[in-house]
């Protein structure tokens, strides 16, 4: 399966770069919504443990996010700057040993607020602003300040400059959601094998 993506995630990088290796633009600020999140109190031990996923910015993974090592409860949610966000939005660490890696989660999810996620719209699909974050990353990286702690900001991911051709974004984005379901399908099938590995690996060491 993980060299099965690789392939495909290499197939759709030639893509995107035949489609936007040079197009007028814009900033992605202006045209697509982004937001971060939150840390419920720890001091709150109930806030934990809920029904909602919780993206830490060390599990940005690359690829589709399928499973967090956290989740929090709705009180939670109200309780802090944590939020809900749409499946197949696209986050990118903002701090620290992380800053410039990225995900796409499979589903909704609320992330902490060394995350800022890119909310897909009719325009901007997740399938683009996937391959944005994918090929922005080490402009971003480039761009970190601090000398104690890496990082960037909400209004430095706003100003990526990215394409305005909202015709060939769309052709794109018929092209990519095939190859984007066939890997999301595999690390779906990868995350439920590594259950069962977890599961059977100690039962088999110690005897049972």
């Amino acid at each position: 399966n993980r060299r099965r993506n690789d392939n495909l995630e290499k197939e759709l990088q030639a893509i995107y770069l035949e489609y936007f290796d040079n197009t007028s633009t814009t900033n992605l600020g202006d045209v697509v919504k982004t937001a971060s999140g939150g840390t419920p109190s720890r001091s709150h031990q109930e806030y934990y443990g809920g029904e909602h996923k919780w993206v830490k910015s060390k599990e940005l993974c690359g690829s589709f996010l399928i499973n967090t090592e956290e989740t929090i409860t709705t009180t939670a949610i109200s309780k802090s700057a944590a939020k809900l966000l749409p499946e197949k939005s696209i986050l990118i660490a903002m701090y620290g040993a992380t800053v410039g890696e990225y995900a796409i989660i499979a589903e909704e999810m609320t992330c902490n607020q060394a995350i800022c996620a890119l909310i897909p719209n009719e325009d901007y699909p997740y399938t683009y602003l996937f391959m944005v974050a994918k090929n922005k990353k080490e402009e971003l990286i480039n761009s970190a300040i601090g000398s104690a702690q890496q990082n960037i900001s909400q209004v430095l991911i706003r100003n990526i400059e990215i394409s305005n051709d909202i015709n060939k974004i769309k052709e794109f984005h018929q092209i990519a959601v095939p190859y984007f379901e066939i890997i999301e399908k595999n690390q779906k099938e990868n995350s439920n094998l590594n259950s069962i590995r977890d599961i059977v690996l100690p039962k088999l060491m110690s005897g049972d």
